[in-house]
């Protein structure tokens, strides 16, 4: 099941996926956090946008994990959907609610940019997607030379308050 895509203004350098319910949902971000390209914490989780520049989102679920040959970022990371779906926005923008089933899911995340990336400012497609898994582990797929993820992905952080 996919939805439609949505037009996003990315602010903060983010992408904010999080649990519709959660109070404080934005993350705070450490050197580590910057380096892997994303804040985690349970119910939320933050990735690193490639240019604060209005982007398309897509949100789907998923059977498995995949590649995507244009994606030049790639993160998957354990999450579990309460009962009133997810939230997808970025800070100081327009909030998009999206019906996920209730249960436990690798979210994998793909940033795909549409324009050349010469520019400060250039166009990207996020794909978000829900893959249903009990054991879901985090890891990361595919990255551009933005990041230099740890050896031993950082799974927690503080909630921005």
């Amino acid at each position: 099941m996919k939805w439609g895509d949505v037009q996003l203004l990315v602010s903060y350098s983010q992408v904010n996926v999080f649990n519709t319910d959660l109070q404080d949902p934005f993350n705070d971000w450490t050197d580590t956090h910057v380096q892997q390209g994303f804040s985690w914490r349970e119910g939320s989780v933050s990735f690193g946008a490639l240019s604060d520049w209005e982007s398309k989102i897509s949100v789907g679920l998923g059977d498995e994990i995949y590649t995507n040959e244009q994606a030049i970022r790639s993160i998957v990371v354990p999450f579990h959907v309460e009962d009133n779906g997810i939230t997808v926005t970025s800070i100081l923008s327009e909030e998009f609610i999206f019906d996920i089933p209730q249960g436990s899911y690798e979210l994998l995340f793909h940033a795909i940019p549409l324009e050349s990336q010469e520019k400060d400012l250039f166009k990207v497609r996020y794909e978000i997607t829900f893959v249903s898994c009990a054991t879901p582990s985090p890891r990361i797929l595919k990255y551009d030379s933005e990041l230099l993820p740890p050896k031993n992905l950082c799974m927690k952080a503080e909630p921005a308050v």
